[in-house]
């Protein structure tokens, strides 16, 4: 586990997993069974809900589906990097 001051490059490592298993889960390719039958329930709605879970706390993310599909998996895993770190302008 990781927290706030842990090393950038763990930071980075985790929030690109994660936004490539949102890409994934977006484009409908087969992704990790722990977050498959989550994933796929969360396709009905418009929105769903992240949990990352840190050492230090808990972040939890309400995340529409059109700004999975809008945005690059860069410009994902930056924004939840920045939440990871409690960048200043990360907007929970």
């Amino acid at each position: 586990m990781t927290t706030k001051h842990s090393p950038l490059s763990a930071l980075k490592a985790q929030a690109d997993k994660i936004a490539q298993t949102l890409k994934a889960a977006e484009r409908g390719e087969k992704i990790d069974v722990r977050f498959a039958e989550k994933i796929d329930a969360a396709r009905g709605n418009e929105s769903f809900r992240v949990g990352i879970l840190m050492d230090d706390k808990v972040i939890t993310i309400d995340m529409p589906w059109v700004t999975v599909r809008s945005t690059s998996e860069v410009g994902l895993a930056e924004y939840i990097l920045n939440l990871m770190r409690e960048a200043r302008h990360a907007v929970n």
